[in-house]
């Protein structure tokens, strides 16, 4: 259930209270798909899945190289009251290791979680967009 049930009470703190939930619920989440071995070198995929508060869900794999893109499309495209957050580092050397593969998921997870529904409504379409692009 994306929203909370409303009381019948119709005051303002109700709103206040949904908007507040909305804020507090997980509505991107990452997770490892696999790994990449080929001409143009190794990388990881991330299965990125989107739950919108009307309830579409949204799935694409995308790489690292994409999220960053993301955020620098976004920093390009709007101005934000708060900084957006860092992705996660880089790595050459053993980027394809479990335990760093885990920490960056989680990296991103948070990142697009912080991103998406905190910020306008263009930039929530922005995102849906971006991950809706194949390459």
């Amino acid at each position: 259930v994306l929203f909370p049930e409303r009381k019948d009470s119709g005051r303002s703190s109700d709103s206040i209270s949904t908007i507040e939930s909305l804020r507090k619920r997980k509505f991107v989440q990452v997770s490892h798909s696999r790994n990449i071995s080929g001409f143009f070198g190794n990388y990881s995929l991330y299965h990125c899945t989107l739950h919108t508060p009307q309830g579409q869900v949204m799935t694409n794999e995308k790489r690292y190289s994409d999220f960053a893109a993301l955020r620098e499309s976004l920093l390009k495209t709007f101005s934000f009251k708060q900084p957006l957050p860092e992705l996660p580092q880089k790595k050459l050397i053993g980027k394809l290791k479990d335990e760093f593969v885990r920490q960056r998921q989680n990296g991103l997870e948070d990142f697009m979680d912080s991103v998406y529904l905190r910020h306008s409504a263009e930039v929530n379409q922005s995102i849906e967009r971006w991950l809706t692009l194949c390459k």
